[in-house]
């Protein structure tokens, strides 16, 4: 069974739900992110380059990382508050408590950011993840009935015992990574 809760974007990537039900998720094709709740959509914010990924703390707090800027920022009511950059292109996003975690496709890293004391750290390189060194990923947009982009994207969720899952687009695998 399937509802639809709002239509009409371009190029989704990522979705999220936060506390209370609420949808985020990431439109590429206008650089924003919206959430919907109870049939109303809601802009959280705009002029994003390439906003991709999305998560939401047990705060609220929404994350949203764009890859045409290689950062991951969080929305304010004036715009957006920077709280990582310096990556190349940051695609999946997940936090777990105070940490965050993108996966940075430029760099075939998984960055671990602490969102209190805005530190960083590498906790796995070398990752099957994002394009080939010297190869441009080519977007495609919908083809006949078939909707949405088709694009290179690197997912990361989490298990209850802490173990992260990345989806490695690079060789079409999913990898586990244990504490």
């Amino acid at each position: 069974q399937s509802e639809v809760l709002a239509s009409g974007f371009d190029q989704l990537y990522g979705v999220a739900v936060a506390p209370g039900g609420t949808v985020i998720f990431a439109e590429l094709g206008r650089g924003r992110v919206l959430s919907v709740a109870s049939g109303k959509v809601e802009e959280l914010a705009t002029g994003l380059r390439q906003p991709v990924g999305v998560a939401s703390s047990t705060s609220g707090t929404c994350f949203i990382s764009e890859s045409g800027a290689g950062r991951v920022v969080k929305p304010t009511r004036g715009g957006v508050d920077t709280v990582l950059d310096g990556l190349q292109h940051p695609q999946g996003i997940l936090v777990r408590g105070d940490l965050l975690y993108i996966v940075d496709a430029g760099a075939q890293e998984l960055i671990e950011c602490d969102t209190i004391n805005r530190t960083r750290r590498t906790i796995a390189s070398d990752l099957p993840v994002g394009a080939p060194p010297g190869v441009v990923p080519k977007f495609i947009g919908a083809i006949g009935d078939m909707s949405g982009p088709m694009g290179p994207f690197a997912g990361i969720t989490a298990g209850p015992d802490g173990t992260l899952y990345l989806s490695a687009d690079a060789e079409g695998s999913i990898l586990a990574l244990r504490p």
